[in-house]
C-alpha cells in the first residue's frame, strides 16, 4: 500500500512538473495556472499513469527528468515550491492569511472531528515511517549484496 501510495505521488509531482512545462510553452511567462487547473491536470496524470506498465511509467518518469534537467536553478527552485507546499511559494501576508483561516476552520470544528483529523494524521505519519524504514532495510540489503558494510564506520572527532 505504501508503495502503490509513493508511486502515485511521484506520479502526481512529474505530471505537474509535465504540466508546467506545457503550460509554460502554451502562455506567456507571467502567468501561472491556478489551483483548478493544477488539481484537474493532476488528476488527468493519475488517471493516465494507472493504465501504463511499469516500464511505460519508468520512461514517463525518465521523460520528466530530461524536462527538469533542461530548467534553469531558478525555474527548478520555484517549480519544486509550488510541489513542496502550497505556503512555500507565498509571501508573509499570504502565509498570515492561510494560517488565520486555517485557524478559522479548526475552531469551527466539533473535538469528535479534531479526534478524527489527529487519528488520520497519526495513521499517515506510521505509514511514512514504515515506508522509511523499508527503505532503509533495502538499502542495508542492497549494500550486504554488493559486499559493502551495511553502515560505514567513521572515525570520531
Amino acid at each position: 500500500m505504501n508503495k502503490l501510495k509513493f508511486i502515485g505521488n511521484t506520479v502526481l509531482a512529474l505530471g505537474l512538473m509535465v504540466a508546467g512545462a506545457s503550460y509554460a510553452e502554451d502562455t506567456p511567462a507571467t502567468s501561472t495556472p491556478t489551483q483548478e487547473q493544477s488539481t484537474s491536470y493532476g488528476k488527468e496524470v493519475r488517471a493516465k499513469m494507472a493504465n501504463m506498465t511499469p516500464a511505460q511509467r519508468e520512461a514517463f518518469r525518465a521523460e520528466m527528468q530530461a524536462k527538469m534537467d533542461s530548467m534553469t536553478p531558478e525555474q527548478r527552485e520555484a517549480y519544486r515550491n509550488e510541489i513542496r507546499s502550497p505556503m512555500a511559494g507565498m509571501s508573509k501576508e499570504e502565509r498570515a492569511a492561510f494560517r488565520a483561516e486555517m485557524k478559522e476552520q479548526m475552531d469551527k470544528m466539533t473535538p469528535e472531528e479534531r479526534a478524527k483529523m489527529k487519528a488520520e494524521h497519526m495513521q499517515h505519519r506510521a505509514e511514512h515511517k514504515e515506508l522509511k524504514a523499508e527503505r532503509v532495510e533495502s538499502r542495508v540489503e542492497r549494500r550486504e549484496a554488493m559486499g559493502r558494510p551495511a553502515k560505514v564506520e567513521r572515525p570520531a572527532k
